[in-house]
């Protein structure tokens, strides 16, 4: 169930011995990428690094922390990412471009956090909603001088709201580019495509922190 208003996410639980441990977004991805393809209800990754360990609070302790009496678990939504027909997952983001520079960018939010930039403030990893910011799709993209100056921005998330810059919150969306686009998944690049869908599935892994 995703959360509520007001309500707290969460609740006090270990990490069971022998379970997995994801230490970066990457492992974190391959690790819920094996869960999806076993078509098995979702058991519980330990998280010590990456995006969503830091939008939970980067708790130190490391994997002891997990087996203590201060652990938290919680479900997460996951992205259903299809480029060009092939399906892959994310857990917190997938971002298409060719350049921050110029040219469009699409980023496809399920937590606030994209590396060092605070991408989505409002975003939750547990609220059942992408957020899409796009530039250059359905509006002018940002100019060169306009990127520098939201790139200094994007590290407080005051990049929002923009003119250039759209921001929608939604459960499902499509796009199709004129020429190739680069996607990267939790920040590993993936590959390029013309065609990409991108939706959020509530409470598909579970995390203990």
């Amino acid at each position: 169930m995703t959360i509520q208003r007001n309500q707290p996410w969460g609740t006090a639980a270990t990490l069971s011995e022998g379970a997995p441990i994801a230490r970066s977004n990457a492992e974190l991805r391959r690790l819920i990428t094996c869960q999806r393809a076993a078509d098995r209800p979702p058991s519980p990754i330990g998280v010590t690094g990456g995006d969503l360990w830091r939008v939970v609070g980067a708790p130190a302790g490391g994997a002891e922390r997990l087996r203590s009496e201060f652990a938290r678990t919680a479900p997460i939504d996951l992205i259903e990412v299809v480029a060009d027909e092939v399906v892959r997952w994310a857990c917190a983001h997938a971002i298409a471009r060719n350049s921050w520079w110029r040219g469009p960018a699409i980023a496809a939010m399920s937590a606030e956090l994209a590396g060092k930039f605070r991408l989505a403030p409002a975003a939750h990893p547990n609220d059942g909603r992408l957020h899409v910011l796009t530039t250059g799709i359905d509006q002018p993209a940002l100019g060169l001088a306009q990127r520098v100056l939201a790139r200094r921005r994007l590290r407080s998330g005051a990049h929002l709201p923009h003119p250039a810059i759209t921001m929608r919150r939604l459960v499902t969306a499509e796009f199709r580019f004129g020429r190739p686009l680069g996607l990267w998944l939790d920040g590993e690049r993936v590959g390029r495509c013309r065609e990409l869908t991108v939706s959020i599935r509530p409470d598909a892994a579970v995390i203990v922190f």
